[in-house]
């Protein structure tokens, strides 16, 4: 599972969170925002193992809790907390013994559940709260009350040494408003792709003793998938699962990438598709002008000069600062990388999938906007 398994990076990411743990002033909830598969998750269930002799991490899947109503939202909200609380081994035994919850779900909560589970575990309590786009769409929908986000605030501030940390979906970006009064606009950790020394620390250290991957091949895997934690971690699997059948194979090679590389493709294709769906109209001709430009010239510089070119032959030209301004929103979106020679796609396995699937001839959708990830049926 995600809490097992091995994790790099994200210093900055507990660091803030840790700092906020320590904040006597309580100004809010830490948003982590990241694009799908690039680790949220993940991160809420190693915050939970990173912060334990400091804080209980409760993670909270919103998109598997009931949010049809406030009574049923606390409800779930409690039964995870015992529920955690009793596999840390803490004594919990005076929770059975509450009065139900009854049609008064925020009084029970502030004057019965949350004093008796403050007070038996006696230290910091994190509510880990992940796809906070759930709650925001039924907040929306009436289901949840409008001071939702608010009324988290408060408990924050009434009890110490309750905090809140939540997970949303880059594709929510232009809603993080919406969770005000809880998290502000500081408050908001945005995370991108592993560098390549997390990559390669994800690749070797957790291994050590069993096989080695060499630093090239660390290098060739970054290349490939330009630092996607979830691609990463894949890879990682995958170099296990073969040294498991062929545990005299413990050294891996370029060939091991090589051959592991179409697989690796046909694992993510539907994630580049989904990510290509997402784009505008101008990044995706821009995106093709690029992928083009790189394959006919893979050494030659690449600049918006250069897309302007390629695009003036075309039925789809575009200024410069259209172009610019499209370069940046993609680098934005972890796509493309700044470097000495201008600019770069941020992996090669993506070089692939726009030639085999980028055309300027294809229909854009009216709408660029994301198509929300479902929610638990309400």
């Amino acid at each position: 599972g995600l809490a097992s398994a091995p994790f790099a990076g994200r210093k900055d990411a507990f660091a803030r969170l840790y700092a906020r743990l320590l904040d006597p002033i309580h100004s809010g909830a830490i948003l982590f925002m990241g694009r799908q598969h690039v680790g949220k998750t993940a991160l809420l269930h190693n915050v939970a193992t990173a912060f334990q002799e400091t804080a209980v991490g409760v993670y909270i899947p919103l998109r598997e809790t009931n949010l049809d109503s406030e009574a049923h939202w606390l409800l779930a909200l409690a039964q995870t907390v015992t529920t955690t609380l009793v596999d840390q081994g803490y004594t919990v035994s005076r929770l059975s013994q509450l009065d139900p919850i009854g049609d008064q779900p925020r009084e029970w909560l502030e004057a019965t559940f949350l004093p008796q589970v403050l007070g038996a575990v006696r230290r910091k309590l994190l509510l880990l709260l992940d796809d906070a786009d759930c709650m925001l769409l039924a907040v929306r929908s009436g289901q949840l009350p409008a001071d939702t986000f608010g009324y988290l605030l408060s408990l924050a501030q009434k009890f110490q040494n309750l905090y809140v940390a939540l997970t949303l979906d880059s594709g929510y970006e232009s809603d993080i408003d919406d969770l005000a009064p809880l998290v502000a606009s500081t408050d908001v950790i945005r995370l991108s792709n592993l560098t390549a020394d997390e990559t390669q620390w994800l690749l070797q250290m957790p291994v050590r003793g069993l096989y080695a991957v060499p630093d090239e091949c660390a290098s060739a895997v970054q290349k490939l998938i330009g630092g996607a934690p979830g691609l990463a971690q894949h890879v990682g699997h995958e170099f296990f699962r073969r040294w498991e059948m062929s545990p005299e194979l413990n050294v891996f090679t370029l060939d091991d990438v090589k051959t592991l590389t179409p697989a690796l493709y046909l694992y993510n294709e539907s994630d580049y598709r989904a990510l290509w769906e997402r784009l505008n109209a101008n990044e995706r001709i821009v995106l093709t002008a690029i992928s083009d430009l790189v394959y006919n010239d893979p050494l030659g510089r690449l600049d918006a000069s250069a897309i302007r070119g390629w695009l003036n032959e075309t039925d789809f030209p575009l200024d410069l600062t259209a172009i610019n301004a499209t370069l940046r929103s993609l680098e934005y979106r972890d796509i493309l990388l700044p470097t000495p020679g201008g600019i770069a796609l941020g992996a090669t396995l993506l070089q692939s999938w726009l030639l085999d699937n980028a055309r300027l001839g294809r229909r854009v959708p009216a709408s660029s906007e994301p198509s929300p990830h479902a929610c638990r049926s309400r």
